[in-house]
């Protein structure tokens, strides 16, 4: 005997339902540990958004090296161009695992930069 199965609608909207859960339930939890929400609405979460790891930085503080590569000054790290900045300023997201908690500082490990259009000489 076959176990009974929900119609494929029903299936759909619960399959909907779980994952409109999941994203408010990531974006209440990320609120909490960022003092700039804004932030969390367009850097991913793999470039360490949480914990302050994303800032706005100088454009002094990058250096092109061609049109996606650019260099962190204070690292030395040749950063690929994780993707445009949508308020035309620059940032950076790096942070290092320090005691368990995720440190942000000049010298940490870069994960992601964005910049803007405008610097890309378009």
């Amino acid at each position: 005997m076959r176990p009974l199965q929900r119609p494929a609608h029903l299936r759909l909207a619960g399959l909907l339902i779980g994952v409109f859960m999941a994203i408010a339930a990531g974006g209440a939890i990320a609120d909490r540990y960022h003092s700039n929400p804004w932030l969390l609405s367009w850097i991913p979460p793999t470039c360490c958004v949480t914990n302050d790891c994303c800032w706005e930085v100088s454009e002094d503080d990058l250096r092109p090296i061609d049109g996606n590569r650019w260099e962190v000054l204070a690292t030395g790290q040749i950063v690929t161009r994780t993707d445009w900045t949508p308020d035309g300023k620059f940032y950076r997201c790096a942070c290092d695992l320090s005691g368990g908690k995720w440190i942000k500082h000049q010298g940490a490990n870069t994960r992601c930069i964005f910049v803007p259009l405008r610097a890309a000489g378009f």
